[in-house]
């Protein structure tokens, strides 16, 4: 039995498919995530505050009009419904961890 759920029961279809695989824990997800060089994501926001580790490659993150750049072995934050732009420089493998949003009364 595998710790990783099916990729295709939970991201894209088709061409757009992420390489990612999912692993669930209380209160927070865990995606071991693969980026090809030139992979772009523009004017994204989430609900979830996330960490990531950059176990490969190089990227650039842009938020609150400031570029941030990170390698292998670098972690990065990205606060909850904040937008941001990631550019991935180099074929690239992260670590996400993506934190629920606190719950409300």
């Amino acid at each position: 039995m595998s710790l990783f759920q099916n990729k295709s029961d939970y991201f894209l279809k088709g061409e757009d498919q992420l390489d990612v695989f999912h692993l669930g824990a209380h209160g927070c997800d865990v995606m071991f995530s693969r980026y090809e060089a030139g992979t772009e994501v523009n004017a994204a926001t989430n609900p979830n505050h996330s960490k990531c580790l950059v176990i490969q490659g190089r990227l650039k993150v842009r938020f609150h009009d400031q570029d941030c750049y990170y390698t292998t072995g670098d972690w990065f934050e990205i606060p909850s419904h904040t937008e941001y732009d990631i550019s991935y420089e180099s074929d690239c493998s992260i670590i996400e961890f993506w934190f629920d949003a606190p719950r409300t009364a």
